[in-house]
């Protein structure tokens, strides 16, 4: 079980690497809009998750033109 660390103080500094971000701390809306770097990440009650990227569009119309 992990332990919930409170929320990191709000400022207006932006943030422009994740590995600047502390993932076992719990993150609000405010937190995330000063996230500026390029990984896909989404928030969920809080916490940090890493994004699988999207499927290229070749992939898509491969799995099209197969089903």
């Amino acid at each position: 079980m992990r332990t919930v660390k409170p929320y990191p103080e709000l400022t207006d500094e932006k943030i422009y690497s994740f590995n600047d971000l502390d993932e076992s701390m719990t993150y609000s809306y405010a937190h995330y809009l000063n996230w500026l770097f390029d990984e896909r990440v989404e928030l969920n009650k809080g916490k940090i998750f890493k994004m699988s990227p999207a499927p290229s569009r070749v992939h898509q119309e491969f799995l099209g033109r197969f089903s």
